[in-house]
């Protein structure tokens, strides 16, 4: 040791081996959202800046933090928040994806799980009632398949005006929301107004009635010696409407008494409609011989 300046130095070289750390987490949960980055070889004492980095579905607090780089314990902490995002629900007929009802749109947190419940389309079942997902950032839709209600409809045959029914009812069963087309059935007597019908098939009350109008038929009335079928007069022919009722009278025969039933109602068939009456030659005839004079009828 000296009298005076008697000094001691110790140098120092700044350490430039530090390290920091970002971390990109969910505000709230510390939910990690991207894996952390790691820098090293930084100057102690030095500052440093980082920018957030962009993470699918989340924003960032802040976009950009700095800090003093310390000898250890260096982090930066970026904090996002969960974006809203959109979600559809759509409706559809299975492996046509007609649509059966208007979209739903409806927004819900990204990362988040939505359930929907398939609504209810008149003729049609759902093939899955409910439905979940987790929604992205973009593209969320859940999409409800229907398949169409089997639906019964019946097909009558119907006297017009009448209403009577002139055959069975048809029962049947389609697709709803389907077309069917029947064809009228034939009808002993009857002519169909319209030969075939097209309905669509609703939920319920699926009707095709067909309306008929009776045939005009022809009769004849036959006027006849009785056990020999002898025709005694001219026969009578007619019309009338197919199932209805006409009656006849045995007309008068000179020479013949009219065997009952002088009378006789038929209902009219398709053929075959005969009125028989049977007569009787007469047995009650009177004659005269005279004897006269000739030229003076003196008797």
């Amino acid at each position: 040791l000296d009298v005076e300046d008697n000094v001691i130095n110790f140098y120092y070289t700044v350490r430039t081996d530090i390290i920091y750390t970002v971390n990109y987490l969910e505000q709230g949960t510390n939910k990690v959202l991207a894996e952390a980055k790691v820098v090293t070889g930084k100057t102690f004492g030095t500052q440093v800046t980082e920018t957030a980095k962009d993470i699918t579905g989340y924003t960032p607090v802040e976009t950009s933090a700095t800090i003093t780089l310390a000898a250890s314990g260096n982090e930066i902490n970026f904090y996002y928040t969960a974006n809203t995002v959109a979600y559809t629900v759509n409706y559809l007929e299975k492996d046509t994806n007609k649509v059966l009802a208007e979209a739903k749109n409806a927004t819900g947190t990204f990362g988040t799980q939505v359930t929907e419940t398939a609504k209810d389309i008149t003729g049609y079942t759902p093939v899955e009632t409910s439905a979940t997902i987790t929604l992205a950032a973009s593209g969320n839709e859940i999409n409800f398949y229907y398949t169409a209600n089997t639906v019964a409809y019946t097909v009558n045959y119907l006297e017009k005006d009448t209403n009577k029914v002139l055959a069975e009812a048809k029962n049947a069963t389609g697709t709803f929301g389907t077309q069917v087309t029947e064809t009228a059935k034939d009808i002993t007597g009857y002519t169909p107004v319209e030969t075939s019908a097209t309905i669509t098939l609703a939920m319920e009350g699926n009707v095709i009635t067909f309306y008929y109008t009776a045939n005009t038929v022809e009769y004849t009335v036959n006027y006849l010696e009785q056990e020999t079928n002898k025709v005694l007069a001219e026969a009578k022919t007619g019309t009338g409407t197919f199932g209805t009722d006409v009656t006849e009278d045995a007309i008068d025969i000179i020479g013949y008494s009219k065997v009952d039933p002088t009378t006789v109602t038929i209902t009219l068939d398709v053929e075959d409609n005969v009125i028989n009456f049977y007569y009787t030659v007469r047995t009650d005839i009177a004659y005269t011989v005279n004897y006269l004079e000739k030229d003076t009828g003196k008797v």
